[in-house]
């Protein structure tokens, strides 16, 4: 035998591993270009490429729509580019484009006084971020816009407001009513005057609709202000439904509508139904969900239920700050807000097995230390305390990976929150508040936020910015009332659903 057959013989590729393993490997490829490369490589990878495909989209949608069986939320934290100059906001405008694997981010609040009109964009593929400088007529300033894909190389840009000073004491608030569209294909910005547009208004919605073969862009509800001098005017809550494609038009509405509101969520359900839900009215947090259907222009009001227990759904403190996100193929809505309870002894039996192997160093020392009050004593006298602490310590200093924790009296981080819209056009219409997926989340943010943007892509939730709620939650005696400073969250967190860490 020669040298070379000595070398055919015993050389080895990643070819050559057993189908498993392969697969194995690319569940843990991110569903963007990684999935479109290793399809090139030979038909063999093109259709192992296709099975974990498919394998990550039912995995991750079994486990969303599952409303008993407890599933591992993963959360991997993304701290922000030291080499670029990206603020940490909050009330910001998000758009994510499939088919360019990107997401886009404009502008915001840095503080209560100080609005931005950065214009930024994420490549998902390489979690990498990339500031755009765009020409043509660059947006002002603003914070509560929306920001939609028109489906046709375009993205659209409406409303917001910002602060703008008086004087070099005072300031004021101010609302706008420019409609800017950024050319996807050119880089460019483009604003669009029409004398029918609505006005200035912020905290509004807006969604992508196809009637007849054509996109219109819908808005509905915000802070409006109604009267011409936009100067000396207040903004108003408003419940108008308002329709664009090349001009401005309202939507005349039959019958009875939805509370005048802002902050609320929109979503496009088919060619001839919109759904909003959430935000706040003039008096209250609205905790309804309404139907609009353009064949016959009729809002319809649909039954909620499991809405007011803490277990079920988010409480009223954050509800009409939460942004949601839609999952069309689970047909289920999803928010993420903080946890206002304690598990109960069944749950605590139910998640003993949780793995937290997978969360950030400082989530689990949280975990750890909060443990403490449950590990054994052996006596009543108070120099066990001593003896509990120092126990604790000691676990600190082993290894993490691959331990179980029982689930401990922690409500701190984000907890997920399920709405099931399944049953939206059965004979009797209804939404549900499904269990909760955990009794907390651990690996999430060290404080949870208002004012984020949450976006669905490719079975991974992308959770990026907003206000952090400071809040001491590790101990039972302290109220709602002892809420510390807020400070802006420059957290990107990209969210899976599995029994393995994606």
């Amino acid at each position: 035998m020669s040298n070379n057959d000595e070398i055919c013989t015993y050389s080895k590729c990643i070819e050559d591993l057993p189908e498993e393993i392969l697969l194995r490997i690319f569940r843990y490829l991110l569903p963007y270009k990684d999935y479109s490369s290793i399809r090139l490589v030979c038909r063999q990878w093109e259709r192992l490429g296709r099975v974990t495909k498919d394998w990550r989209m039912n995995n991750f949608y079994n486990n969303l729509s599952l409303s008993t069986s407890p599933v591992s939320i993963h959360w991997h934290l993304i701290d922000p580019p030291k080499k670029f100059n990206l603020i940490p906001r909050f009330s910001h405008s998000v758009c994510y484009v499939d088919s360019k694997r990107m997401l886009y981010v404009f502008g915001g609040n840095r503080d209560m006084a100080t609005s931005l009109n950065d214009f930024w964009c994420l490549d998902l593929s390489t979690r990498n971020w990339e500031r755009i400088l765009a020409t043509g007529s660059y947006p002002p300033p603003k914070c509560s816009s929306t920001f939609i894909d028109d489906e046709q190389g375009n993205l659209l840009l409406f409303g917001g407001r910002s602060m703008i000073y008086i004087d070099d004491i005072h300031m004021r608030e101010q609302l706008h009513h420019e409609l800017h569209s950024y050319s996807l294909e050119k880089n460019t910005w483009n604003l669009h005057k029409n004398l029918n547009e609505p006005g200035p208004i912020c905290d509004h919605s807006a969604s992508i609709i196809n009637i007849n073969n054509q996109k219109r862009m819908i808005i509905f509800g915000g802070c409006m202000i109604i009267d011409d001098q936009y100067q000396q005017s207040t903004p108003q809550r408003t419940n108008d439904l308002w329709q664009w494609t090349n001009t401005w038009t309202m939507i005349h509405v039959n019958g009875t509508k939805p509370e005048p509101r802002k902050g609320h969520s929109q979503f496009t359900l088919n060619s001839e139904n919109i759904l909003i839900i959430g935000g706040s009215s003039l008096t209250r947090v609205c905790r309804d969900v309404w139907l609009f259907s353009f064949q016959t222009n009729q809002w319809t009001q649909i039954t909620v239920n499991n809405q007011y227990p803490n277990d079920f759904a988010p409480s009223n403190d954050d509800l009409s700050y939460l942004s949601f996100c839609m999952v069309l193929p689970s047909q289920i809505l999803i928010t993420f807000g903080r946890l206002r309870r304690h598990p109960t002894e069944n749950e605590r039996h139910t998640y003993s097995q949780y793995d937290f192997s997978h969360c950030d160093k400082k989530s689990r020392e949280e975990l750890l230390l909060a443990s403490s009050s449950s590990l054994p004593s052996s006596s009543s006298d108070e120099n066990d305390e001593t003896n509990r602490y120092s126990m604790v310590h000691k676990r600190l200093q082993l290894p993490l990976i691959n331990n179980k924790y029982n689930m401990m009296d922690i409500s701190s981080g984000f907890q997920m929150y399920r709405l099931d819209i399944s049953n939206l056009f059965s004979l009797n219409p209804c939404v549900t508040w499904l269990p909760s997926k955990s009794t907390s989340v651990f690996g999430s943010p060290s404080r949870s936020s208002l004012y984020y943007s949450l976006i669905y892509a490719r079975s991974e939730f992308i959770l990026f910015g907003g206000i952090e709620k400071r809040k001491l939650c590790l101990q039972k005696h302290f109220s709602d009332k002892d809420n510390r400073s807020q400070s802006i969250s420059g957290t990107l967190a990209f969210i899976t659903l599995s029994n393995i860490a994606l």
